[in-house]
């Protein structure tokens, strides 16, 4: 069954398979690390700044919460949920990220890891949350409309992952 954990040691290899898995496929969507940052005692240098993040003591970052997608002992994605709305929330990642690793797409894995997002976010009290997704990511789209998801527009972003590109940004309310 599907579970989402806080970031833990013991699952750090998976993660760094996944980063890789991203890379090898030239994912641009919700790009995660990029693998040749995770050497050695990369989960150690960076359990701090995580920690932080969900104290809200990051300066220029909204309060911020990461989980890791496991089943059965297998890594499968991950998922993002910021609490705050400041404009990097509203205009670029939106309050709610996820992904899933190319090697389980296809298989109901989003829609399980976004389920159970929504309710970690209701948990946090929130009410809402957006999503901002790339309009060639019918994937995700899809997901985001299954679960509840209602367009509140399309606009216009670039960034050096995805290029110029259009973002659907989606509310669901919780």
């Amino acid at each position: 069954m599907l579970q989402l954990i806080k970031r833990c040691p013991e699952y750090a290899e998976g993660y760094k398979s996944y980063c890789q898995e991203a890379y090898d496929h030239n994912i641009v969507f919700f790009r995660p690390s990029n693998p040749k940052y995770l050497v050695d005692d990369w989960f150690e240098r960076t359990k701090e700044w995580y920690d932080q993040k969900e104290k809200g003591l990051v300066e220029g970052q909204p309060v911020s919460f990461h989980y890791w997608a496991v089943d059965d002992g297998r890594f499968i994605g991950e998922f993002q949920l910021r609490t705050e709305f400041p404009p990097k929330v509203m205009q670029d990642i939106g309050s709610v990220g996820y992904a899933v690793r190319v090697s389980e797409w296809n298989k109901g894995y989003g829609t399980q890891i976004l389920r159970r997002g929504l309710e970690i976010a209701k948990e946090h009290g929130m009410e809402k949350v957006l999503l901002t997704i790339n309009e060639k990511n019918a994937a995700s789209i899809h997901v985001c409309e299954k679960l509840g998801g209602k367009l509140w527009d399309t606009i216009e972003r670039d960034n050096e992952a995805e290029g110029h590109h259009l973002v659907r940004r989606y509310w669901i309310m919780l």
